[in-house]
């Protein structure tokens, strides 16, 4: 199966790894964007038009009520599965832009 072929399984995909995690929710947007609250911490996955017309996504960390971490453009639901779980348990920590501030 190549990646378009399954790149809208990324909710299924999504459910099946944190959907039992105690105190996790995942919803999805009506543009497909797939929001995974942690109780510390809020994931999410936007799709995106990438180059040439192929799907691609952004992964946004959020924590606090502030954006600390942005990723992207993921080009497969793999990468994307595979950042979303490096950071699910990983310390929040805030990235800072080239001007010194948070973003």
């Amino acid at each position: 199966m190549t990646e378009p072929e399954h790149a809208d399984g990324l909710e299924a995909r999504l459910r099946e790894r944190f959907g039992d995690r105690e105190g996790v929710s995942l919803t999805v947007s009506d543009d497909g964007h797939c929001r995974l609250a942690f109780p510390d911490r809020t994931l999410v996955v936007e799709r995106r038009q990438g180059p040439a017309g192929t799907a691609a996504w952004t992964l946004v960390v959020r924590a606090g009520g502030e954006t600390v971490s942005k990723f992207g453009p993921l080009e497969t639901t793999t990468t994307v599965l595979e950042r979303v779980a490096a950071l699910a348990d990983a310390d929040v920590r805030y990235t800072v832009c080239c001007d010194g501030t948070p973003s």
